[in-house]
């Protein structure tokens, strides 16, 4: 069975050889390897200029596009049947393809599986506690777990996952307007269509750096709620001739942070909530506006008020949806 590996690389000089270095010892031995450069203004360039490796295709794009375009153009070159992804920065364990190929083989209902991650820091130390929350994919374990927590949070480290070409495809590849969570829109449009795995075994090392890890990843608006919002929308698409209504909870921060996203998403939210208000006044709102769906910003000082709307009949990811909003906290 034919793996492609697929890397894409922009200003990748400081850890691609190490990164390609562990493809190369993969245990397993049936795949290619496509590099797609994308632009690379360092010395990326002349590193690939130097790999001497039958199972090694370079792809080099004259401008910067962006890593989902590069994605979607070294898939578009692979022969393999399935797609394995591996970020320039990151260490893929040795048996990392031996162990996702005998887990396809042995599932043969299987389109897509992840695995478990390590976390490590970049040049400069990235605390414990940082690493651990990064992390905290892995507690999303089962197939079961990561659909019903699907926008809650990606449930997938990016490089860390290997899917049938095919299903790629079918869902329309990776969407280039994403500059950060493609990989997240793409696991949530192949979720509408079949499960995701996760092998219960680290197999991939995630790197960390101190300038990604600040509230919102440096970004001016939250990519992950853009993602999950924009699903969450298409989910609640069921009276014809409007759109969707919304209720949203959390705290003040969050809701502020949130009304950038609706306004890029043309959400239809109702009303906000962030203080001094219980279930019963949500509920009210919900009834009296004919809203479609609740969103919670996730906060531990605010469970009780999701819970208590999980007691009177909302139901997770029909009405009720709960979005990771730890940095707030």
């Amino acid at each position: 069975m034919l793996v492609s590996v697929i890397m894409p690389v922009f200003n990748g000089e400081c850890y691609l050889k190490e990164s390609i270095k562990s493809v190369l010892l993969q245990t397993y031995k049936n795949f290619e390897l496509i590099i797609i450069n994308d632009g690379s203004i360092d010395g990326t360039k002349n590193i690939l200029s130097t790999l001497d490796d039958r199972r090694i295709k370079v792809i080099h794009l004259e401008e910067n596009c962006g890593a989902a375009h590069a994605l979607n153009t070294g898939i578009g070159a692979a022969q393999g049947d399935w797609i394995a992804i591996q970020d320039a920065d990151d260490i893929s364990l040795p048996n990392k393809l031996e162990e996702q190929v005998r887990f396809i083989k042995e599932h043969r209902d299987v389109n897509a599986a992840g695995s478990f991650i390590e976390c490590i820091s970049g040049e400069t130390e990235v605390p414990k506690r940082s690493l651990h929350i990064e992390s905290t994919r892995n507690h999303l374990s089962s197939k079961e777990h990561i659909y019903a927590y699907r926008y809650y949070l990606n449930p997938f480290c990016h490089g860390s996952v290997i899917f049938s070409k095919s299903l790629f495809h079918q869902v329309g590849g990776y969407d280039p307007q994403y500059k950060i969570c493609y990989d997240y829109d793409l696991w949530l449009r192949m979720l509408e269509r079949t499960f995701m795995h996760k092998i219960p075994n680290v197999l991939y090392q995630y790197r960390i750096h101190n300038d990604s890890i600040s509230r919102n990843n440096n970004q001016t608006i939250n990519e992950d709620w853009l993602v999950a919002t924009k699903h969450i929308n298409m989910s609640l698409q069921k009276k014809p001739g409007r759109e969707p209504k919304l209720i949203v909870f959390g705290l003040k921060e969050a809701c502020e942070d949130f009304k950038k996203v609706s306004s890029i998403n043309k959400l239809e939210v109702t009303s906000y909530f962030y203080k001094d208000f219980n279930e019963n006044d949500i509920i009210q709102i919900y009834q009296n506006l004919d809203v479609d769906g609740v969103i919670f910003l996730e906060d531990i000082r605010l469970i009780h008020v999701f819970n208590k709307l999980k007691e009177k009949d909302f139901k997770l990811n029909y009405n009720l949806f709960k979005i990771w909003a730890g940095y707030y906290q």
